[in-house]
Protein backbone atom coordinates (compact mmCIF):
# COMPACT_ATOMS: atom_id res chain seq x y z
CA UNK A 1 0.00 0.00 0.00
CA UNK A 2 1.16 3.41 -0.91
CA UNK A 3 0.87 6.51 1.91
CA UNK A 4 -0.35 9.73 0.69
CA UNK A 5 -0.76 13.38 3.06
CA UNK A 6 -2.84 15.80 1.02
CA UNK A 7 -2.93 19.25 2.22
CA UNK A 8 -5.44 21.93 1.47
CA UNK A 9 -5.67 25.66 1.77
CA UNK A 10 -9.12 26.61 1.41
CA UNK A 11 -10.73 30.02 1.37
CA UNK A 12 -10.96 31.41 4.96
CA UNK A 13 -14.35 33.59 3.82
CA UNK A 14 -16.13 29.81 3.53
CA UNK A 15 -18.57 28.66 6.53
CA UNK A 16 -17.55 25.75 8.44
CA UNK A 17 -20.26 23.98 6.81
CA UNK A 18 -19.20 24.80 3.04
CA UNK A 19 -15.11 23.63 4.40
CA UNK A 20 -16.84 20.25 5.78
CA UNK A 21 -18.45 19.74 2.71
CA UNK A 22 -15.47 20.65 0.58
CA UNK A 23 -13.12 18.19 2.48
CA UNK A 24 -16.05 15.49 2.12
CA UNK A 25 -15.92 16.10 -1.71
CA UNK A 26 -12.62 15.07 -2.20
CA UNK A 27 -12.89 12.42 0.44
CA UNK A 28 -15.87 10.63 -0.90
CA UNK A 29 -13.85 11.06 -4.70
CA UNK A 30 -11.22 9.19 -3.29
CA UNK A 31 -12.73 6.27 -1.09
CA UNK A 32 -15.19 5.72 -4.28
CA UNK A 33 -12.24 4.92 -6.65
CA UNK A 34 -10.61 2.31 -4.07
CA UNK A 35 -8.36 4.90 -1.87
CA UNK A 36 -8.88 4.66 1.92
CA UNK A 37 -9.17 8.27 4.56
CA UNK A 38 -6.96 6.76 7.25
CA UNK A 39 -6.72 10.25 8.66
CA UNK A 40 -8.23 13.70 8.80
CA UNK A 41 -7.12 16.90 10.40
CA UNK A 42 -8.75 20.14 10.14
CA UNK A 43 -6.65 22.81 11.80
CA UNK A 44 -8.98 25.51 10.70
CA UNK A 45 -7.91 29.11 9.85
CA UNK A 46 -4.47 30.06 9.85
CA UNK A 47 -2.55 33.14 8.82
CA UNK A 48 -1.01 32.19 5.58
CA UNK A 49 3.03 33.02 4.83
CA UNK A 50 2.09 35.99 2.30
CA UNK A 51 -0.80 36.81 0.83
CA UNK A 52 -2.55 34.24 -1.61
CA UNK A 53 -5.28 36.34 -3.96
CA UNK A 54 -5.26 39.04 -1.48
CA UNK A 55 -6.15 36.78 1.55
CA UNK A 56 -3.92 36.69 4.91
CA UNK A 57 -6.04 33.26 6.00
CA UNK A 58 -6.73 30.33 4.69
CA UNK A 59 -8.21 26.96 6.16
CA UNK A 60 -5.98 24.20 6.84
CA UNK A 61 -7.31 20.28 6.25
CA UNK A 62 -5.20 17.25 5.88
CA UNK A 63 -5.88 13.91 4.60
CA UNK A 64 -3.94 11.04 5.35
CA UNK A 65 -4.86 8.59 2.58
CA UNK A 66 -3.47 4.47 1.57
CA UNK A 67 -3.88 3.21 -1.72
CA UNK A 68 -2.93 0.42 -3.86
CA UNK A 69 -0.67 1.06 -6.21
CA UNK A 70 -3.13 0.06 -9.19
CA UNK A 71 -5.53 2.83 -8.06
CA UNK A 72 -2.30 5.72 -7.09
CA UNK A 73 -3.28 7.12 -10.75
CA UNK A 74 -6.28 8.83 -8.76
CA UNK A 75 -3.50 11.15 -7.82
CA UNK A 76 -3.46 13.31 -10.73
CA UNK A 77 -7.06 13.53 -11.05
CA UNK A 78 -7.58 14.42 -6.91
CA UNK A 79 -4.98 17.14 -8.17
CA UNK A 80 -6.45 18.13 -11.24
CA UNK A 81 -9.78 18.91 -9.27
CA UNK A 82 -8.16 20.71 -6.78
CA UNK A 83 -6.90 23.00 -9.27
CA UNK A 84 -9.65 23.93 -11.16
CA UNK A 85 -11.34 24.62 -7.37
CA UNK A 86 -12.14 27.99 -6.88
CA UNK A 87 -12.52 27.46 -3.36
CA UNK A 88 -9.24 26.05 -2.92
CA UNK A 89 -5.97 28.47 -2.59
CA UNK A 90 -3.52 26.05 -2.37
CA UNK A 91 -2.77 22.23 -2.36
CA UNK A 92 0.10 19.34 -2.01
CA UNK A 93 0.14 15.78 -2.01
CA UNK A 94 3.27 13.97 -0.45
CA UNK A 95 4.09 9.96 -1.10
CA UNK A 96 4.94 9.41 2.35
CA UNK A 97 5.50 5.99 2.12
CA UNK A 98 8.73 6.58 -0.05
CA UNK A 99 10.69 8.17 3.09
CA UNK A 100 10.11 5.53 5.37
CA UNK A 101 11.40 3.06 2.90
CA UNK A 102 14.75 4.85 1.64
CA UNK A 103 15.24 5.67 5.49
CA UNK A 104 14.89 2.34 6.50
CA UNK A 105 17.20 1.36 3.92
CA UNK A 106 20.19 3.09 5.12
CA UNK A 107 19.72 2.40 8.38
CA UNK A 108 22.19 -0.79 8.88
CA UNK A 109 21.54 -3.83 11.43
CA UNK A 110 23.06 -3.15 14.21
CA UNK A 111 23.73 0.64 14.41
CA UNK A 112 22.06 3.58 16.24
CA UNK A 113 19.01 5.96 14.05
CA UNK A 114 20.82 9.06 14.31
CA UNK A 115 17.69 11.59 16.19
CA UNK A 116 17.22 14.78 15.03
CA UNK A 117 15.72 15.97 18.57
CA UNK A 118 18.01 14.60 21.11
CA UNK A 119 18.73 15.44 24.35
CA UNK A 120 21.70 18.30 24.55
CA UNK A 121 25.32 17.24 26.33
CA UNK A 122 25.94 19.28 29.43
CA UNK A 123 28.35 22.05 29.04
CA UNK A 124 31.48 21.74 31.24
CA UNK A 125 31.67 25.20 33.24
CA UNK A 126 34.84 26.68 32.71
CA UNK A 127 37.64 26.22 35.59
CA UNK A 128 37.28 29.35 38.35
CA UNK A 129 40.12 31.81 37.69
CA UNK A 130 42.69 31.37 40.74
CA UNK A 131 43.23 34.57 43.26
CA UNK A 132 46.34 35.77 43.82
Amino acid sequence: MRTYELAIVADPRLSDEEFVTLVDEYKQLITSRGGEVVREESWGKKKLAYPIRNLSEGRYAFLYLQMAPATAALIPEVELRLGQNDRVLRFLTVRTDLDLQRAAGRAKPGQPVRTIHSEPEPVAEPAAAEEE
